[in-house]
């Protein structure tokens, strides 16, 4: 395989497969910008204040998300701390702590652009080669000097570049929310960015191998949406994990089985994302494990490509 026939071959499918993506995805573009900006200012109609209270809370939690968990406890505490107020009467207003207020990022805003990236991606990549498959032009563009690894790279990293209007947008409107509402905080725009363009690429390439491994459209996208459901459904169960262990600790039952359950949610990669947005000292490990995987799958369907018998 001679470099300059990979590289000829490479641009010209990467070219191609951007003009052709990218105006199909307009509307999943003004879509995503919209609820995020949503979901995002929606935090801009709480308060928050900085408290100088170093009470220890009324409980503590273990297992999954720590964003819930501190949410969970300060409401708790907030419920009970002001109880005697509700009693005689008195409508307390309620302030959350910046720090609470991050929580609240996490838990709506990030989640909601990752999981909407997320979807978008596995739905380009998925049908990028199975779709081609299906309308029998895949044959001809193999049978043309294009080696296959570069129609594979190419089509892979159009797809990679079609959600860099989406990772910038999520960059920048984090960027505003810190500056605006959380300014002593940590501003989480670095650690959105890092995980955003990871997990882009560890979802377009198990796309990528979906696509390979498909060989209609509709089969591609409905595999290829179980997927990204299930890491949705993962992270889902992770998030709630607190109140579930809430609501055991109430009721006086084990609460062990949880620590388990949580070892299972680490599958996904949005859970992996938001530990990163929590605890931002695992960005490093947490990028380097998405990236080792998403070289495995494409290495994976590369070798697969080159294998297949593709008829006309």
């Amino acid at each position: 395989m001679k470099l300059r026939d990979f590289l000829i071959g490479f641009l010209f499918m990467l070219l191609y497969e951007i003009k052709r993506t990218v105006k199909s995805s307009i509307f999943s573009y003004l879509w995503f910008f919209v609820l995020v900006f949503i979901a995002t200012y929606a935090l801009f109609a709480e308060t928050y204040v900085l408290s100088g209270n170093t009470e220890e809370p009324l409980m503590t939690l273990e297992y999954g998300s720590e964003a819930m968990r501190m949410i969970i406890i300060f409401s708790y505490t907030f419920i009970v701390s002001s109880s005697e107020a509700v009693l005689t009467g008195e409508v307390t207003d309620i302030a959350f702590p910046p720090e609470i207020g991050v929580m609240f990022f996490i838990i709506v805003p990030m989640i909601l652009g990752l999981i909407m990236m997320g979807r978008f991606i596995m739905k380009k990549a998925s049908v990028s080669i199975a779709k081609e498959k299906e309308k029998k032009t895949l044959f001809i563009t193999v049978s043309s000097p294009q080696t296959r690894p570069s129609i594979y790279l190419g089509k892979f990293i159009a797809v990679f570049i079609i959600s860099l209007p989406m990772i910038i947008y999520f960059y920048i409107i984090t960027n505003w929310a810190f500056n605006s509402i959380f300014p002593l905080e940590a501003n989480l725009s670095g650690v959105v960015f890092k995980t955003a363009i990871a997990t882009v690429m560890l979802i377009t390439s198990i796309g990528m191998l979906v696509s390979v491994l498909w060989n209609t459209e509709e089969k591609a996208t409905k595999f290829g949406g179980k997927i990204v459901t299930l890491m949705v459904a993962l992270t889902s169960l992770w998030i709630f994990i607190p109140v579930i262990e809430l609501i055991l600790n109430l009721t006086n039952n084990s609460t062990f089985f949880l620590l388990v359950l949580e070892k299972i949610t680490y599958l996904s990669p949005f859970t992996i994302d938001l530990i990163a947005a929590t605890n931002p000292g695992l960005l490093a490990g947490v990028f380097n494990v998405q990236l080792i995987a998403a070289i495995i799958f494409l290495v994976i369907g590369i070798v697969i490509f080159i294998r297949q018998d593709l008829e006309y």
